[in-house]
């Protein structure tokens, strides 16, 4: 186990380091009051921190405004930290947590983009159930759990997503608005020639929503909302499509093609052709050759 990046007194057991830039995703161990190596710092991680229960029961003690409180949490209840507040939290039990921390500057820059209404300032939410939150922070941790290269649209749509909500449950006065239409014709045109053209490329939210020509937080509901799928899927057909015609088409080898198509290596084309389209790159090549 190695350090947290978002509280460094915690056993981090997987995290996405600076993959993320404005986010760090962690799944981390802290151990029970008294029984750690190190200590919580004095003053509030400079990061916003969504923390989710996972593991048994525990009792949790913290000080809020002045007062200490205690609750029993269970898997799946959480706490909001914003940047700067110390919550001095001791814990009875040792525990497993999902952990998120985002850069407080990007979520002002998200929520003005989003056209937020009110003050972007967060408080703290100590204790409270939330599915949806859960759900996405689960699925973000996973994408960091699990080998291979993470998908990096992918990543980043679901961080805008937490955070959208976290600003929801812990905005102080702050809504997100919803937003109807897509992007404009020659607009989407402009974004889909550049996937197919550059489908080896990792590109990010940030560069498709600048050829787009709109804000990175309005561009995934926007192009979703043209196309039928989110830009981290679109990409992926992409470049399953220029991989399945090479396979059928030429006789490069596969790993060739493999990176050629935007993926690691040969094992990351052949896991995500069998997840997606339930065959391997050398069936489907035997296939081609039999046609």
């Amino acid at each position: 186990m190695s350090v947290s990046y978002i509280k460094p007194h915690l056993h981090c057991l997987n995290s996405s380091r600076d993959h993320l830039g404005h986010a760090v995703v962690e799944r981390a161990v802290e151990r029970a009051a008294g029984t750690s190596d190190s200590t919580p710092a004095p003053v509030g991680p400079p990061v916003h921190v969504l923390v989710i229960h996972t593991g048994r029961s525990a009792n949790l003690r913290w000080s809020a405004d002045g007062t200490v409180r205690r609750e029993r949490f269970h898997a799946g209840e959480a706490l909001i930290n914003p940047a700067g507040w110390a919550s001095r939290p001791r814990w009875q039990d040792d525990v497993e947590l999902m952990l998120l921390g985002i850069d407080p500057d990007w979520l002002q820059k998200l929520a003005a983009e989003g056209g937020v209404t009110g003050s972007t300032e967060l408080v703290p939410r100590f204790h409270f159930t939330d599915p949806l939150l859960k759900a996405l922070l689960g699925t973000l941790v996973s994408e960091y759990s699990r080998p291979g290269p993470v998908d990096d649209l992918y990543a980043q749509s679901l961080v805008q997503a937490v955070a959208a909500v976290m600003l929801r449950v812990a905005g102080d006065g702050g809504s997100m608005p919803s937003r109807e239409g897509g992007l404009p014709p020659r607009r989407l045109a402009a974004v889909v020639d550049f996937v197919h053209a550059h489908p080896a490329r990792r590109t990010t939210l940030t560069e498709l929503a600048a050829i787009a020509g709109v804000s990175e937080s309005h561009f995934a509901r926007m192009f979703k909302q043209s196309t039928g799928s989110p830009p981290h899927q679109f990409v992926m057909q992409v470049r399953l499509e220029h991989a399945r015609r090479e396979l059928t088409r030429t006789a490069k080898p596969i790993a060739e093609i493999a990176v050629e198509a935007g993926f690691a290596d040969q094992s990351h084309l052949t896991r995500t052709m069998r997840r997606q389209l339930g065959i391997t790159p050398q069936t489907l090549r035997d296939s081609g050759q039999r046609g």
